[in-house]
């Protein structure tokens, strides 16, 4: 059950999954992007039912489903092949996140990259959530679009991009070395590690740096998706104009 309006209207635009039913709360047609889901919906062939809102609260219980809620099947991963490969003139990011087990955090992680342009996301196997409606809504429906890949060897997925072109950024806060050091002038990747561990050892001998993000001393760490915020904006390029 795929829920809230900005993760629905999404899925039902990038079409990655497959679809059965769609609910909406009765009386819940006048916004412009209930009716572009409705008007998707239909284009799509999928069932469209107004039920009462409690109706809704018992299909996605303690969720916050804004009068919508679709029936779908699961958010796949994105294969490795939609991965950029580094050119000259072009200056891919790409996050990897080990181990990152809270889907809140997972969520919040996918719409900063959104919003930051990343060209993809790469995941560990083992240890990390998948791609639920949790992840889903937290990213405000970013999870629908952004490619996200999983793949089971970290270390070797990155050892295969360094012998790409990519140099990898590894963000550990005791590091004496400042994020703002580093200047966007390769293709680079950036390795965020586990809310509690941190980046695991065979992680962090693949990266060509280790930086922290500058802050009081009093507070240990920033949350994962904060921590991602403050990077991906010091390295953040805006497009060119045209």
């Amino acid at each position: 059950m795929l829920y809230g309006v900005q993760p629905v209207c999404a899925a039902l635009r990038h079409r990655k999954r497959q679809f059965s039913e769609l609910y909406i709360k009765s009386g819940k047609n006048n916004s412009g992007r209930i009716r572009e889901i409705q008007e998707l919906a239909e284009e799509l062939g999928i069932t469209l039912n107004e039920v009462p809102g409690n109706k809704l609260t018992e299909m996605c219980p303690d969720a916050v489903h804004q009068g919508v809620v679709l029936r779908c099947g699961i958010l796949p991963f994105s294969p490795i092949s939609v991965l950029p490969l580094p050119v000259e003139g072009k200056l891919p990011l790409i996050v990897v996140l080990d181990q990152i087990e809270d889907p809140h955090n997972l969520g919040a992680v996918l719409r900063t990259c959104g919003f930051f342009d990343v060209s993809a996301v790469v995941v560990s196997k083992d240890h990390s959530c998948g791609l639920t409606p949790v992840v889903s809504k937290s990213s405000s429906g970013v999870a629908e679009w952004l490619p996200v890949i999983s793949v089971t060897n970290l270390t070797r997925f990155l050892q295969k991009q360094k012998s790409e072109g990519y140099w990898i950024v590894g963000l550990a806060e005791e590091s004496n070395q400042s994020v703002s050091q580093l200047v966007r002038d390769k293709p680079l990747i950036l390795v965020m590690g586990n809310e509690g561990r941190g980046i695991r050892p065979l992680i962090r001998k693949q990266c060509d740096w280790l930086v922290s993000i500058a802050g009081n001393p009093e507070v240990s760490s920033l949350n994962v998706s904060n921590a991602a915020a403050i990077a991906l904006n010091h390295f953040y390029v805006l497009p060119e104009s045209t």
